[in-house]
């Protein structure tokens, strides 16, 4: 069984569907930021970045990073289809977009949402999210331009990476500019946000 160290408005939302798509058993641990939990010595140990969520997999080991947690669960549920096996051709376009949305979206919303970290002079804060709102757009629209012509992200059905660019498009404000401004990515993430195990992970994931 899985342990899922989650709290409300984080990525643990992503995780938590990609458990409920894969079909797998799983329990829940809340950290609770406000009170710091995160912050203490015992989660740490379990993410020594001192941020949400981790996965504790059924072997007992524990990783961070919600991408890596998602690509995890589809590898050891393979009946579940969320991502094209080893050997596919479609696997290293799966791995392409995982990795371009955590690594290319994921520190845009980190600049845009927490720009005051990024220089030690606050005045450089409104330029910072400016830009990064500026980076968001032009990053998302990759995604709309590969979504032309095609139902999912990858291999023509529906996986891991919808699951993703669906939690990603959430967190853009106002989240109505971005399906306006790309109607490719307001129609997957709204087919994504449709589905059964992500409307339970939204609901459990409201404060």
């Amino acid at each position: 069984m899985y342990k899922l160290y989650w709290c409300p408005e984080t990525a643990s939302s992503v995780v938590m569907a990609a458990l409920e798509e894969a079909g797998a058993a799983y329990e829940l641990h809340l950290v609770d930021t406000r009170q710091k939990q995160h912050k203490t010595a015992e989660y740490l140990a379990i993410n020594p970045c001192g941020l949400v969520p981790a996965l504790a997999l059924p072997d007992g080991r524990t990783i961070f990073e919600s991408a890596a947690m998602i690509m995890e669960i589809c590898d050891r549920h393979p009946k579940a289809h969320l991502a094209p096996s080893p050997g596919d051709p479609d696997r290293p376009v799966f791995y392409q977009w995982m990795l371009y949305m955590a690594d290319t979206l994921y520190p845009d919303y980190r600049r845009y949402f927490y720009a005051d970290r990024y220089s030690t002079d606050p005045a450089d804060a409104p330029r910072i999210r400016a830009k990064a709102m500026e980076d968001l757009l032009t990053d998302w629209k990759v995604i709309d331009d590969a979504l032309a012509g095609r139902e999912w992200l990858v291999g023509g059905r529906f996986g891991g990476a919808d699951l993703y660019l669906e939690t990603m498009a959430t967190w853009f404000e106002p989240m109505e500019a971005l399906f306006a401004r790309y109607g490719n990515i307001a129609r997957v993430a709204g087919a994504v946000a449709a589905r059964p195990a992500v409307i339970k992970a939204a609901a459990r994931h409201r404060r």
